[in-house]
């Protein structure tokens, strides 16, 4: 049944395997523990079961957001950084257009925790270095830049960046995820598991994306 298992992921990652999903990370079949009890918006605490999917490695960022669609301005020197202000129909048609999809919270929450249930992407303990070193809300950084900001899988600013669009829906409102600088430069703001509800049409200097395939 083990070699049946990785037979199947091996065929369904050749399949994927491109230019595309150069800069994109797998993340195996099977379940994994999503929620927390201690938190009235991520309960219960579940285990969950997902098909494997790739991920971006990094969050959109200006510069290829522009690429398609050539009215986004940004300040220069700024184009490494995550893209923001965009609606969540951008997003969507975005991952669309580059032949992928955003990604469920199911998904996201997995691609940051990995199958332990830890608390940030890199295990249960707050890193020592601040997320962000400038004035909140202010400066963004480059995608990447915090290489300790990194999940079991190899996916990167999944806590100490910006909140991030998913396909999930609640109460008419769009499920976000991710960590945020723009008005707290702690951790306790980016665990795996927190998540925010915002309509679809509204945008913030705060909130980005990713795509998955």
């Amino acid at each position: 049944m083990k070699l049946l298992a990785l037979s199947a992921f091996l065929m369904f990652a050749s399949g994927l395997i491109s230019a595309d999903a150069a800069e994109m990370m797998i993340v195996p079949a099977g379940e994994f523990i999503m929620g927390d009890n201690a938190d009235d918006y991520a309960s219960p605490k579940r285990s969950t079961q997902l098909e494997p999917f790739f991920i971006d490695r990094f969050e959109v960022t200006n510069e290829e957001f522009q690429q398609q669609f050539s009215g986004h301005t940004f300040w220069k020197g700024f184009e490494p950084h995550p893209v923001t202000n965009i609606t969540w129909y951008q997003a969507k048609t975005f991952c669309k257009q580059a032949g992928k999809r955003l990604p469920t919270e199911e998904e996201w929450e997995k691609s940051a925790r990995g199958t332990d249930a830890r608390i940030y992407p890199w295990g249960n303990k707050p890193l020592r270095k601040k997320p962000h070193p400038f004035y909140s809300g202010i400066i963004k950084r480059r995608v990447g830049l915090n290489k300790k900001d990194n999940s079991p899988y190899g996916v990167r600013d999944m806590s100490g960046s910006v909140w991030e669009w998913t396909a999930s829906s609640e109460n008419g409102k769009k499920v976000t995820r991710g960590g945020l600088w723009n008005h707290h430069l702690e951790y306790e703001y980016g665990k795996t598991f927190d998540r925010n509800l915002i309509a679809p049409s509204e945008r913030f200097i705060f909130l980005g994306f990713r795509c998955v395939k």
